[in-house]
């Protein structure tokens, strides 16, 4: 593959990405779910997809996409994106005026806009605990 056909790749699965945040919040609002943010950033190295509301629970969401026959989505989110969601999750929970139950989701879609298939992690992992480590 050239340098270009790399380029046209990468921009295809940009916008997949972008399109399956779509369609996963759609899905959250069909389940009842109510959207506090999309694509919530702090600084320049952490952001959380979909920051969620539900019965006084506060749900950090990972979208995750790719074209049919590559990698498990859910495979992509490995031990540093998890700490990244963990750490964006903790400065986000301490700006809220009031104490929630939280827990992290990925969802994933794998396939493309027309013919995909979306499954959604609920509680996909736990925060290390006492500073502990896991991967």
């Amino acid at each position: 593959m050239d340098k270009d056909q790399r380029k046209a790749l990468g921009h295809r699965n940009r916008e997949w990405g972008a399109e399956a945040e779509q369609i996963a919040g759609e899905y959250f609002i069909k389940e009842g779910y109510i959207i506090r943010e999309r694509n919530y950033r702090i600084g320049n190295h952490l952001e959380i997809d979909l920051i969620l509301e539900k019965e006084r629970t506060l749900i950090f969401v990972e979208v995750k996409s790719r074209m049919a026959g590559g990698q498990d989505p859910v495979e992509a989110v490995n031990y540093r994106k998890r700490n990244k969601m963990i750490r964006g999750a903790d400065i986000y929970l301490r700006q809220q005026q009031f104490r929630y139950q939280y827990r992290f989701d990925i969802v994933t879609l794998t396939g493309n806009r027309d013919n995909y298939e979306l499954k959604h992690y609920a509680d996909a992992f736990l925060p290390p605990v006492n500073g502990s480590r896991r991967r």
